[in-house]
């Protein structure tokens, strides 16, 4: 297969034109003039919830961590083309650039904060000789056609981002979605491996601090299509030959545990649900929060693991291409 960073290309705009800006208070080192969105991809952004440009700048510092690492290893073919398709801050990047079964990796994102650390990540892999894949970084949407030819990948990866595909502005709410897999079949080769990391509905309410936003949940259970309806939607975009598997691990890792990050914005910047959250019920939480933790802790620790253990935290779905 040909190098795929000499062969895709990327859109580059010329002018800022983002109004988003990041908190003064949030720590960051990065230079924020080299961070530009030209304007058709803030119009893709419209559908969404969250200031990711925002949030890029502490988003790694929440804990957020790849999960289901070792099942996708173990999923994927040798010697693999893969896509990161809403790749983020590039967290993926890093295992499957390691782990000796992928060629090329491509990861993909709308937002220019998130792939500003995606990029450094990739720097840093291209500049050790030791790392064979050829590790490439691109501004896309996923709401339109892909940048990409028929049958050119392997892999695609969608990893906790379906939330941010749904349209809520329109009858259909999952067009987009049924698009965007459309789309990962006319990409994928024959026999193509899709892999999807989500939430069911269970595994929203189960997590400790949606408890305390029962209304900022149900928001994000209206985003998120249960497995069933998902499947549907999989299956009729022209995949076949599922597995579903529930996964204990927390997306923020053992900064799951560590409550009281709560209270702070950059542990927030972690988990989108915290965007959907008005002002009254983030009081209430807070409150109710500080309040279980201070009087009732251990009760409130046995809460959170019991859940956890009984629902699982994500689901993992591996799928093929027909």
């Amino acid at each position: 297969m040909e190098n795929m960073s000499d062969t895709i290309p990327v859109q580059v705009a010329q002018e800022p034109t983002s109004s988003k800006v990041v908190d003064p208070e949030l720590e960051t080192t990065a230079d924020m003039t080299c961070i530009v969105t030209d304007q058709s991809r803030v119009e893709n952004e419209e559908i969404d919830f969250e200031d990711y440009l925002r949030a890029s700048f502490s988003y790694d510092k929440s804990g957020r961590i790849p999960v289901c690492v070792e099942q996708i290893i173990e999923k994927i073919p040798q010697d693999c083309a893969v896509l990161d398709a809403g790749c983020g801050t590039g967290n993926y990047m890093i295992p499957l650039a390691n782990c000796g079964k992928v060629k090329s990796y491509i990861g993909m994102d709308v937002n220019e904060g998130m792939l500003y650390h995606a990029r450094k990540k990739a720097g840093t892999l291209r500049s050790n000789e030791s790392i064979t894949t050829d590790v490439t970084t691109l501004a896309g949407s996923l709401l339109e056609d892909l940048p990409f030819g028929d049958n050119v990948f392997d892999v695609v990866l969608l990893n906790q981002v379906l939330p941010h595909i749904a349209d809520l502005r329109v009858f259909d709410k999952f067009k987009y979605i049924s698009q965007m897999f459309k789309e990962f079949n006319r990409i994928l080769k024959p026999g193509g491996v899709l892999s999807i990391n989500t939430c069911t509905h269970d595994q929203l309410s189960a997590v400790w601090y949606n408890n305390a936003m029962p209304e900022a949940c149900e928001m994000l259970k209206t985003r998120t299509p249960e497995i069933d309806e998902l499947k549907e939607l999989i299956e009729k975009a022209g995949f076949t030959d599922f597995s579903f598997s529930k996964d204990n691990e927390p997306l923020q890792g053992e900064n799951y545990w560590r409550y009281e990050l709560c209270f702070t914005e950059s542990y927030r910047s972690g988990d989108a649900i915290w965007s959907l959250v008005g002002d009254e019920e983030y009081g209430k939480a807070m409150m109710s929060m500080k309040y279980g933790l201070r009087e009732e802790r251990d009760t409130f620790d046995s809460i959170a693991h019991s859940t956890i253990e009984k629902t699982g935290h994500t689901t993992q779905i591996f799928c093929t291409r027909v």
